[in-house]
């Protein structure tokens, strides 16, 4: 009986899981978890072809799609498995290291990039000769996103790439069924828009080509309330009389009603509009053409001006102002309580040795050799910069030989939705001392794990099979410093894990006073290979004034090296800018100026007031060194800066790639910059 109604399962879930076709597929429940519980994507696509009784089968992959760049993390279900499992998928030999076998019945493999459309999925085992095969066991979308996760408020803009698409003018790009707004086709395989609003989780994408060809990605993007970097900024075409600005609370996502547009430097001659219910406020005049600066401010809110916009759409995100009497009812989380709509990610840390598929120890890491130290390990989310610094997590969060585990030993972790790269490090830990020691000896990655809004995602295994036995070597070329610095240079190292990801390792940053000369090695890296293959080490630098690291200072980061033996020569830096208005005087709150040496993408000139509590966010793009900007004292419901004391920080950085007509708030932050160079000063306003 049990046989019988396997084969009906069987059947039943083939007429409804076929990969590529027909609605996205439910998120695969296992009968044991608990409620909101994914293994790992949509549902498995299983066949009802295959032999129930096979010692060596395949049956499904879970998720059964992805994009045809590569890089989805499947779990593929079978019997018989081995350590040793060979996978291909459209007959592309995946490596050793993209295969974790955690039983006879499971593996996570990493599928290669393959042709849009069905693929087969082979297994084989050299050891009994043994090979079957899952015909059209993976399906590969047309198109990639990027980024691959957005605000529920809308306003991310998406970047797709196709492969063999034919999109042209007039292509449509719907998420969940909504538009996306503002389609820009660059040719037949690249297009971008700006994402519709939309409810907590996954969303089929499809993009409609004016012949009516309706290609589907199914749950390629997913909303969340987390801030994602790529919403806000700059969108549109050529600013052309029409002008549309938008105003979302940064925190929550809501609409700003009232809050203030303004079009124009000089508030005498600007346009003024405050936005409707929907946070939106529309222009329509002739003279807004070319170029106008845009400033959005609102009450118990940080406003931000956008200098010389090219173009018709502004999306602001502003920060709410820390201020008791701007609280209504509970204040809204800042996010450092938690991750809001995200979800949950469990597995194991698995070692290699012994006996296959039981619990092996930790011989590549040390024993302890005092009585305050001990073997633990920690998993981590990639970072989205190689300049963040390291951080200890809790002692409670530690992964330890005591650990339950079946193969190994089981973790869990917070993240943002959308498809995430953990990374795990083992080693020995001493919090007997201020601050505590942590030094790591292997690591382990797993790429794509999919995290999804109030979910747990399940068997997200990592292999700790990386040691932490290399060094790489710098030859600095560090700016020469000035009459109030900088006088040291600073550096560390990180390790690429895909595209802008990566392993932020506890190796501390090598700090050399002025004047640099010779060389510096940072040590404690590991080898690019295995699981690092085709990875690179990511270096950033800082010439900085004082033992704090502070201000004046350049930063260099993103310098990629592959070889470990070769010196990497750090140089690129920006020269220090130099404030003019507002500086140490009286600022009029009207006029900024300030000059520059070195060739810049974009300037950011961040004015607080109030010891924190208020900041103006000033964005212009290359070649505005002195510009106008609006007095905000006139409106009634105090939405600019307070009177007293202030602060300045200018800010002039390279981007890579960069475009200040669709930048965004992502590219507002040093994570993004591949060089820049600030200076402070204190004032009076």
């Amino acid at each position: 009986r049990a046989a019988i109604a396997g084969a009906g399962l069987l059947v039943a879930a083939i007429v409804s899981c076929l990969p590529g076709s027909g609605p996205a597929l439910l998120p695969a429940q296992d009968a044991g978890a608990p409620p909101n519980t994914v293994l790992g994507g949509d549902a498995a696509a299983v066949r009802a072809d295959v032999d129930l009784g096979d010692p060596f089968a395949i049956v499904g992959m879970n998720p059964s799609h992805g994009p045809w760049t590569g890089g989805t993390r499947a779990l593929m279900t079978g019997r018989g498995f081995t350590s040793k499992l060979r996978v291909f998928v459209g007959g592309v030999e995946l490596p050793a290291s993209d295969i974790v076998a955690s039983d006879p019945t499971k593996a996570a493999i990493l599928t290669p990039p393959g042709s849009p459309g069905p693929a087969d999925v082979e297994i084989r085992d050299d050891a009994t000769a043994k090979e079957r095969t899952l015909p059209a066991g993976f399906f590969y979308d047309a198109f990639v996103l990027e980024p691959t996760t957005g605000a529920t408020s809308g306003g991310t803009l998406v970047a797709l790439t196709g492969s063999g698409t034919q999109w042209a003018a007039g292509t449509q790009v719907t998420i969940a069924g909504a538009s996306c707004t503002g389609v820009q086709v660059t040719d037949a395989t690249h297009l971008s828009c700006t994402t519709p609003k939309g409810s907590p989780g996954s969303a089929d994408v499809d993009v409609i080509t004016p012949d009516k060809t309706d290609t589907k990605a199914r749950d390629a993007f997913t909303y969340s309330d987390s801030p994602d970097g790529y919403r806000g900024g700059l969108a549109g075409g050529a600013l052309s009389g029409t002008l549309t600005v938008l105003a979302f609370d940064s925190w929550v996502g809501t609409p700003i009603a009232g809050a203030h547009a303004i079009a124009g430097g000089v508030i005498a001659s600007a346009l003024v509009k405050a936005a409707d219910a929907s946070g939106v406020a529309t222009f329509s005049d002739p003279s807004l053409t070319g170029k106008v600066t845009v400033t959005v401010a609102a009450k118990c809110h940080q406003p931000i001006t956008f200098v010389d916009v090219p173009v018709d759409h502004v999306t602001a995100y502003l920060d709410p102002v820390l201020d008791p009497t701007c609280g209504s009812g509970d204040p809204p989380s800042s996010g450092n309580g938690g991750v809001k709509n995200g979800g949950e990610i469990d597995g194991e840390l698995v070692w290699m040795g012994g006996q296959e598929f039981q619990r092996a120890t930790w011989s590549n890491v040390p024993p302890p050799q005092r009585k305050t130290e001990r073997q633990v390990a920690y998993v981590f989310t990639a970072s989205g910069s190689p300049a963040d610094a390291f951080y200890l997590p809790p002692a409670a969060s530690a992964i330890t030989p005591a650990s339950p585990g079946s193969t190994g030993y089981a973790y869990a972790i917070d993240a943002y939705p959308g498809s995430v790269t953990l990374y795990a490090l083992a080693g020995i830990e001493d919090r007997s001392v201020t601050p505590p020691l942590f030094t790591a000896y292997v690591m382990g990655v797993a790429p794509g794990v999919p995290a999804y809004p109030s979910t747990r995602t399940t068997g997200a295994n990592i292999p700790m099979t990386t040691l932490l036995d290399h060094g790489v070597t710098l030859t600095p070329n560090a700016p020469p410093p000035g009459p109030r610095g900088p006088d040291r240079f600073e550096a560390d190292v990180a390790v690429t894990l895909g595209q802008s990801a990566y392993a932020i390792l506890p190796i501390g940053s090598v700090v050399t006073l002025y004047p640099v000369g010779g060389s510096i090695s940072l040590l404690g890296v590991p080898s690019l290979d295995g699981a690092l293959a085709g990875q690179s080490y990511a270096i950033s630098a800082a010439a900085v004034t004082g033992a704090g690291g502070g201000t004046p200072a350049s930063y260099v980061s993103g310098l990629r090296t592959t070889d470990s033996n070769a010196p990497v020569a750090v140089g690129g830096f920006l020269s220090v800018p130099v404030l003019s208005q507002p500086a140490n005087g009286t600022w009029s709150g009207t006029h900024v100026s300030f000059g520059s040496a070195s060739s810049f993408d974009l300037a950011e000139v961040s004015v607080t007031s109030g010891s924190g509590l208020v900041s103006w966010t000033l964005v212009a793009p290359v070649g505005d060194t002195s510009f106008d900007v609006p007095d905000l004292t006139g409106f009634p419901d105090n939405v600019g800066l307070l009177r007293g004391p202030i602060q300045t920080a200018i800010y002039v950085a390279r981007i890579n790639s960069f475009s200040y007509g669709a930048v965004r708030y992502g590219q507002l932050g040093t994570g993004a910059w591949s060089a820049y160079a600030v200076d402070q000063l204190a004032g009076t306003y």
